[in-house]
């Protein structure tokens, strides 16, 4: 089991659910940034939060541009997208513990989050290459 801490900065406000076996839950996304300059590029993580995890998350008013760490078990899934016919892979965080990097609630920079670069929508995001080159032996 791989277990990961990401920072990255919430794509949209959380919203609690309830499973079909009656649990609380949220799933939202987070972008990390990686690389610098021209090689700067932006990787999603899905995050996956039950019971009373998920209930805090909404209490403490985590939302849109929102800058937080993340830590849990990390999982490669295979999904289908919206339009039903195409298949791809995500990165899933089933969530440990979490915290605001500064300050609490939207976004802790002195920028408006509606305001922040634009972020994808994760079905418009280019599929992870699950192919990797062999190890040395």
């Amino acid at each position: 089991m791989a277990q990961v801490y990401v920072i990255g900065r919430v794509t949209s406000s959380p919203e609690l659910k309830t499973s079909s076996k009656g649990r609380s839950y949220v799933r939202f996304d987070i972008a990390d940034h990686i690389g610098y300059n021209e090689n700067m590029r932006t990787q999603y993580f899905q995050v996956l939060v039950f019971d009373e995890d998920a209930e805090r998350i909404v209490r403490a008013n985590v939302g849109k541009g929102a800058l937080i760490w993340v830590s849990g078990s990390l999982e490669l899934e295979t999904y289908m997208k919206k339009d039903g016919i195409t298949v791809d892979k995500r990165m899933k965080i089933w969530l440990d513990n979490w915290g605001y990097i500064s300050g609490r609630g939207g976004c802790t920079s002195n920028t408006d989050p509606q305001k922040t670069p634009e972020m994808q929508d994760t079905d418009m995001v280019p599929g992870i290459d699950g192919e990797r080159e062999n190890l040395p032996e």
